[in-house]
């Protein structure tokens, strides 16, 4: 008898892992991760996990060749055996550039060309290491103004933090921070983010084919994940800037666990006060997160940001025996997250999120022995669960489950002495309301590697007092390749949001607060279909994207002309239901890798607007109807020292009511006349066009050292044109009529700052 001894190989080998950046240990978030010599590839989660199933039949000498790569960073090879049917393989990349010598990569996948092959379009994402070096207003790196610099985000006011994306409204956009809701993105009145960059990694930003995941938004998600603290070494960053100065901290605690911990506070009141000239205002910002490792299976995070703007002055601030003169206000978020990452096996992962959110602001006044104290918050505890499982290398299924509960307080009033007489104190109502969601979605090959196909459905809903709501979510996104370095794509979502912001105003006052639908006021809801061209130009890194899309809107929310929004215990009376509509194109070429480094975006848009109570019912065009918006960005790197960074962008005028005429009609006495305004319809005249031109340049050390510190040298609005933020109607010289006035917002600010690393 003859016994033979073999090996029996399976058909497929899985292989799951994390991909970390080499030099701090943090999650690289989708890193590009394939077998060399073929198409099969995948990218990391928002967690840094992946996981592919790859056919042995690509084997060479029994082993298969995985390469993991990220924009800027040198690719690596690492080599698995086809005789085990998984492998847990984790990689570290690293940014500095140096010959691949052991393996020859036969092929190559860049970062845009894993994107081209992606369903998802009407995305934006982008480290925080390319907005590093772009001007901002002060010369303080602001991750918002940066998104308004891309195709189909319009700025609201000049300077400010508003987002209008696709002809949405400035409350449509979700904004998260570590998967917490951040209802308030503004310090200073909306011109600075609440965002410090030195404590960001990673920013997300999606305007259409809205993944199943995301939710109670019309507009776009723009998700931000903070830094994780380096692994390695205790590693700290600054900056010292005209407005503000900031610090971070990090590194481990132990083998298993590292922390954050970050700063940022504006001196304004301090710096003043030197020249004699009186501020009582400041803002700052504290992050901070720890994340432990039990095993190569889980991992927990628990992250905090806690922000604040504080306005406050007495009497005696301006003069003497003025002590019965007061006045101030605080505005501020708190978001507090605790997540657990679980690896069940090579195919299933999963996150578990428990958040809590916080939002309010309190107003306070003081005269002649009387007291005022308005406040506003609306607190949120929620859970979610999300799932990746990867059946094959062809289908990405996702699931989960979200429950938040909103505790909206709105205008409690306390007061004290005679005022009582006219204004009460009033507890205000509690509004609860539970927001449930349910999702799914596959992510699967439809016809090989032609058609790629990714379905999804949300069921969400809302309980309020006395109602009910609830509505399925359906997304589908599909991705036609032309060929390697081209492809069609082409979008539907359904999206609805279950509260909305009472502003008064276009500037971020301590006066906006958010309230709830309720069972007279219906949820928002959007449709948006898009479809899109998008081209890999592989040889200079460089992608292009040009998209279509139409939207449509219902139940959005307007307010009556001359609307009480303040001390108002009933907002139901003053608010109005409409619908709207948005059109239009992105161009989008953009460069990401090289000396040379920046985009060109541009947005040809339409949006309007309907309301049965306002303009007589006809369609009007919304505020911030803007036909073209143009930005130009480039950064390059002059020598081993200088780098320069620029910023150009051109955008046609918000929309306003104009006053054309008037008449006059004798008064009830007939002793004299009234004089009567005509307008035309509704936001029917544009404001004038605006551009502008900021510029950078960075002085960077001599050589590399552990102490590394640069020199930020530049200029907001280089050629001093101010932007009209506002419209005056003025006599005229003539003292025959009136002419309109566009006052100017912002000339030339020059800016510099000093930031360092160690």
């Amino acid at each position: 008898m003859v016994w033979y001894c073999g090996t029996a190989w399976a058909q497929n080998t899985t292989i799951s892992g994390n991909v970390k950046d080499e030099a701090n240990g943090e999650a690289m978030i989708f890193a590009t991760v394939y077998v060399n010599g073929t198409t099969q590839g995948t990218t990391t989660n928002e967690y840094g996990f992946y996981s592919i199933t790859v056919s042995n039949e690509h084997a060479k000498n029994d082993s298969l060749e995985i390469v993991f790569s990220f924009i800027g960073y040198t690719p690596k090879i690492k080599r698995v055996s086809i005789q085990q049917s998984e492998h847990q393989l984790n990689a570290s990349i690293d940014v500095t550039a140096q010959e691949l010598k052991t393996f020859e990569v036969v092929a190559s996948k860049s970062k845009q060309q894993e994107e081209l092959n992606s369903t998802q379009m009407s995305i934006i994402r982008m480290p925080i290491s390319e907005v590093a070096y772009i001007p901002t207003l002060g010369g303080e790196t602001d991750v918002i103004k940066v998104m308004q610099l891309m195709p189909g985000v319009a700025q609201g006011g000049e300077g400010g933090t508003g987002m209008f994306v696709r002809g949405g409204d400035a409350d449509q956009n979700l904004v998260l921070l570590d998967e917490a809701t951040v209802y308030n993105i503004g310090h200073l009145f909306g011109f600075f983010s609440v965002f410090n960059p030195d404590a960001i990694k990673d920013m997300t930003m999606i305007k259409g084919a809205f993944p199943s995941n995301y939710g109670g938004r019309l507009s776009s998600i723009l998700d931000i994940r903070m830094k994780e603290g380096h692994d390695k070494k205790i590693h700290g960053q600054g900056g010292i800037g005209l407005l503000s100065s900031r610090a971070t901290i990090e590194g481990p605690i132990t083998n298993k666990s590292s922390f954050l911990l970050s700063g940022r506070r504006t001196y304004i009141d301090k710096v003043f006060k030197t020249v004699n000239i009186f501020i009582p205002y400041y803002f700052y910002d504290v992050n901070a997160k720890v994340n432990y490792k039990f095993s190569d299976r889980d991992r927990l995070y628990v992250s905090t940001y806690i922000g604040d703007d504080v306005l406050k002055f007495t009497g005696d601030d301006i003069e003497e025996d003025s002590s019965e003169l007061g006045f101030g206000f605080n505005l501020g978020n708190i978001t507090n997250t605790i997540r657990w990452n679980r690896v069940y096996n090579p195919k299933l992962f999963s996150n578990i999120s428990f958040i809590h959110t916080r939002f309010k602001y309190d107003i306070r006044g003081k005269f002649d022995q009387n007291n005022v104290l308005i406040r506003s918050n609306v607190r949120d505890l929620g859970v979610k669960a999300a799932f990746d499982y990867y059946k094959s290398s062809s289908n990405h299924i996702r699931f989960g489950f979200e429950a938040i509960n909103h505790n909206f307080k709105p205008n409690v009033v306390s007061t004290a002495g005679e005022i009582t007489d006219f204004l009460a104190s009033s507890e205000g109502e509690k509004l609860l309301t539970q927001e449930l969601a349910l999702y799914g979605q596959s992510d699967f090959n439809a016809v090989g590697e032609v058609l790629k196909v990714n379905t999804g459905l949300r069921l969400s809903g809302a309980n309020v007092k006395g109602e009910f709501y609830m509505g399925l979510e359906p997304r589908v996104s599909a991705r036609y390749s032309l060929s390697e370095f081209d492809a069609l794509k082409l979008s539907y979502s359904v999206m609805r949001q279950y509260m909305h912001r009472v502003s008064s105003s276009s500037v971020a006052l301590p006066t906006d607060l958010w309230y709830p639908v309720t069972n007279g006021v219906k949820p928002q809801t959007s449709n948006q279909v898009a479809l899109g061209y998008h081209r890999v130009f592989d040889r200079v890194k460089t992608s292009l994207s040009v998209e279509g899309y139409y939207k449509t809107m219902t139940n959005l929310t307007e307010y009556k002309e001359g609307a009480n929004l303040i001390l108002n215990d009933n907002f139901e009376e003053e608010l109005l239901q409409g619908k709207g509509e948005s059109y239009g194109a992105e161009v989008l070429l953009r460069k990401e890798d090289g000396k040379f480094t920046g985009w060109i975006g541009y947005t040809l848009s339409w949006t309007t607007r309907q309301f049965d109570e306002l303009n007589k019912g006809k369609t009007y065009f919304a505020k911030y109807d803007r036909r073209h918006n143009i930005s130009l960005v480039a950064t390059y790197k002059l020598s081993k020292r200088w780098t320069v960074s620029t910023v150009w962008v051109y955008a046609t005028g918000s929309r306003f009511t104009a006053q054309v005429g008037q008449y006059f009609v004798p008064n009830a006495s007939l002793t004299g006349v009234e004089t009567i305004p005509i307008y035309t319809e509704r936001n029917a005249v544009a404001m004038s066009p605006s551009h502008r031109w900021d510029i950078n340049f960075i002085l960077g050390p001599k050589k590399e050292r552990k102490f590394r510190s640069e020199w930020h040298f530049g200029g907001y609005n280089l050629y001093n044109r101010s932007t009209p933020y506002r419209v005056e109607v003025v006599p005229r010289d003539e003292a025959v009529g009136y002419k309109y006035q566009q006052p100017g917002l912002f000339g030339f600010i020059p800016s510099i700052a000093y930031n360092f690393k160690f």
